[in-house]
This record gives structure tokens, C-alpha cells and sequence, in this order.
């Protein structure tokens, strides 16, 4: 159905009730967001849409889910006691409520919805900046954390996971074609190593799966001398970055020292930009 991004899958029954929410399956999140994107550009063009999608997501504590969220930004409009513990919070970008399940366990959480922002940019400055001030730090992983803001095939976006490990993926579309062609992490020639890269990646920043990505991509780093300084260095950095999230230290200032030892010219310096400002902040977090 045209313009329609969330996905029905999942149903948590309380007090026999059963409430439906608006969820996509984790293992095939991807697929489903490549499919969300096109169907929202289709119903953008077909279809004026007169009403509004609000997530109902599950915690294990009001008070917790909304310290976090006013953390962020968001305004509390509304908070019951009875007969159930149920409360909502609202920002520009979206509205979203909560209830109690007392036995959730923010682990194994498959709540998730997408949140399209013509500004993801900005979203995520105010999000990181108003994190700082509560936690004096952006939380990168754990329950609550937030991803890394980056560029993906579909559009940019980044993750931001909740104390009950809830998760809105937030992103901003491609403009046009041009935009994904100039992405300096869409390899025009793909190799064992550059898939292996790619897909290190996704499952690093789009899925939030670390060790799955450390998996892949240490598969191909023995055999790193066959790529290209370029991609040699991005790698390097994306591996330092997936130990920071897997509390190995050790290993990632290893990996930021690859980087920073491999030669690269004017041109290469240029084209890893964006890795190195990331590089940047991974020894900002280490230091």
C-alpha cells in the first residue's frame, strides 16, 4: 500500500487484549525500510495523506522512557496512572506513546519504526547536544545509545535506541541519484573486499549489529594489501569504530593506528573525509 513504512508483526497480549504495533522485523529491517522509502516516494506523488501513524511502544518504566525522551528534546503531553501506566511524548519530528510490560527485555526488543525528516543533519546535532547535557557524553551503546549519523544507499540516517530498546530509525532520502553516486562509501567497482566492507557496515550502523560486522569484515582485513589505500582506510576506521561498541579498547586503537600509518595523498585525503572525521571522534572518545 502506498505510503505505507511501518510494518505490522509483532502483537503483545495484556490482560487479553492484543495490541497491534508497528514494528519491522530486525533480521529483514533492511529490505523492508529499501521497500518503506519507495512506497513513501509513490504516496508522496499519488496519495495526500489526512492522517498521522503514532508508534505505541513497550517499556519497562514510564518514569525512565520519559526522562530519556525529555532529555532529548520532547514535550510529555499526556501521562495516566490508571487504569493502566500509559504516557505520550510529542517532538517536531514525531509522536510517540508508551505503556508498562513489566517482563520486556531490552535485548531481545524488536520495536522499531522509521522516522522520515527532511533535516536528519540537524535532528541528530539537537539529539547528540541535549544527550551531552544530561549525560555528559553521547551514549554509543548500551541501552539508551545513539548511532553514528551515515550514508547509506537509500538515504542518511542514524539509529537512536531507548532505555527499553526501542528503535527509530531516523533518516533523510536521497535527494536524486546524484547524491548515492557521490556517497565516498558506494564503491563503484565491487570487489570480495569492498562487499565485505559494505556489508560490515550496514550491519555495524543500519542494524546495530557489531559482532556480526567485526565477523565479516575480519574476513577480508588479512587480505587488506589488495584494496585500495581508500578503502583500506575507511575499513580500518569502521573496524576501530565496531571494537569502541564491543569494549575492546585494545583493538581499536590498534586499528585507529592503521589508519593513521597508511600513506595517502592530497586526492585520498580528500575522499576519506568523512572517515576521518569519524577516526576523529573515536580517539576524542578514547582519549
Amino acid at each position: 500500500m502506498a505510503g505505507f513504512l511501518l510494518f505490522v508483526i509483532f502483537n503483545i497480549r495484556i490482560n487479553s487484549l492484543t495490541l497491534a504495533f508497528a514494528l519491522m522485523l530486525y533480521y529483514k529491517g533492511e529490505d523492508y525500510i529499501k521497500a518503506g522509502i519507495r512506497s513513501w516516494e509513490v504516496g508522496n506523488l499519488s496519495t495526500k495523506r489526512i492522517g498521522a501513524t503514532i508508534p505505541i511502544f513497550p517499556c519497562r518504566s514510564i518514569d525512565e522512557q520519559l526522562n530519556f525522551y525529555q532529555a532529548l528534546g520532547f514535550e510529555l503531553t499526556y501521562r495516566q496512572a490508571r487504569p493502566n501506566l500509559y504516557a505520550c511524548v510529542r517532538h517536531r519530528i514525531v509522536e510517540l506513546h508508551f505503556f508498562v510490560l513489566k517482563q520486556l527485555d531490552p535485548a531481545n526488543s524488536y520495536s522499531m519504526c522509521y522516522v522520515s525528516v527532511p533535516e536528519v543533519d540537524a535532528v541528530y546535532k539537537e539529539f547528540c547536544e541535549n544527550l551531552k547535557k544530561t549525560y555528559r557524553k553521547v551514549p554509543s551503546k548500551g541501552f539508551p545509545r545513539i548511532t553514528k549519523l551515515n550514508n547509506l544507499a537509500e538515504d542518511r540516517r542514524f539509529n537512536l535506541i531507548d532505555p527499553a530498546g526501542n528503535r527509530l530509525l531516523i533518516g533523510q532520502k536521497h535527494a536524486s541519484s546524484e547524491v548515492i553516486q557521490d556517497d565516498p562509501y558506494i564503491v563503484v567497482h565491487p570487489s570480495r573486499f569492498t562487499n565485505a566492507f559494505e556489508t560490515a557496515y550496514r550491519l555495524a550502523y543500519a542494524k546495530d549489529e557489531p559482532a556480526e560486522a567485526a565477523r565479516v569484515l575480519d574476513l577480508v582485513l588479512s587480505q587488506a594489501e589488495e584494496a585500495s589505500a581508500i578503502l583500506r582506510y575507511k575499513a580500518y576506521v569502521l573496524r576501530a569504530d565496531i571494537a569502541i561498541s564491543m569494549d575492546d579498547l585494545n583493538l581499536a586503537r590498534a586499528f585507529m593506528g592503521e589508519a593513521d600509518n597508511l600513506p595517502l595523498s592530497d586526492q585520498e585525503i580528500r575522499e576519506v573525509t568523512e572517515a576521518a572525521e569519524r577516526l576523529n571522534e573515536l580517539k576524542a572518545a578514547l582519549a
